[in-house]
C-alpha cells in the first residue's frame, strides 16, 4: 500500500489532519453535514459551524483519519467518493509556544448510516446539522471551508450527471 502523504511533504508541515465533507440525498436534495463547536477567539459567536476534522493518529493514512473523524464528530459512517483539497494554516501553539504550520486534506464523503462511536477529544461538538448549500454557505465559520464546499458540491454535481449519463 502506497502512504498517501510522502515523508518529505511531511517536513514542510508541523501537523497533519484530515476531514471530511460529508453529504447525503433526502428526498431528491443534497444535504451537507456541519458540526457545532465552541468557538476560538477569532470569532464574535460562542460557537462555530464547520467540517469535522482532526489530527492523524500514529501510523494512521490521511483517509483513514478523514473516516475516523467524520465517525467521531460527525457520528456517521461515510465513504470517501474523492479528494477535495487542502488548506494551510499557520497557528499559535500555546503549550509549544511557537507557531505551527498546520496542513488539513478534506476528501468528499458519501453517509452510509448513523454511528454510536464514542467520541474523546478536547473539542467538544455542540450538535451535528444537515443543511442545503445555501444554508452551509451562510453557516460555516471559516472562508477556506466555504471554498472547498463549492469545489464538494461542483465534484459531486458532475458525478451525478456521469451517473445518469451512463444509466
Amino acid at each position: 500500500m502506497v502512504k498517501e502523504d510522502s515523508n518529505s511533504e511531511n517536513l514542510l508541515y508541523d501537523e497533519r489532519s484530515a476531514g471530511g465533507i460529508a453529504y447525503r440525498i433526502e428526498n431528491g436534495k443534497i444535504e451537507w453535514l456541519l458540526i457545532k463547536t465552541v468557538a476560538n477567539s477569532k470569532t464574535n459567536k460562542s460557537y462555530v459551524f464547520k467540517f469535522p476534522k482532526g489530527h492523524l493518529q500514529k501510523n494512521e493514512f490521511l483517509k483513514q483519519a478523514a473516516l475516523r473523524e467524520v465517525e467521531e464528530e460527525g457520528r456517521i459512517k461515510a465513504v470517501i467518493v474523492d479528494k477535495i483539497g487542502s488548506n494551510n494554516y499557520v497557528i499559535f501553539d500555546k503549550l509549544k509556544n511557537k507557531k505551527i504550520i498546520k496542513k488539513v486534506t478534506f476528501f468528499l464523503m458519501e453517509f452510509v448510516s448513523q454511528s454510536n462511536l464514542k467520541y474523546y477529544d478536547m473539542e467538544l461538538v455542540l450538535d451535528r446539522v444537515w443543511v442545503s448549500f445555501e444554508e452551509a454557505t451562510k453557516m460555516l465559520a471559516y472562508e477556506s471551508e466555504r471554498v472547498l464546499l463549492q469545489k464538494a458540491r461542483a465534484k459531486l454535481e458532475a458525478l451525478l450527471k456521469n451517473q445518469k449519463a451512463v444509466k
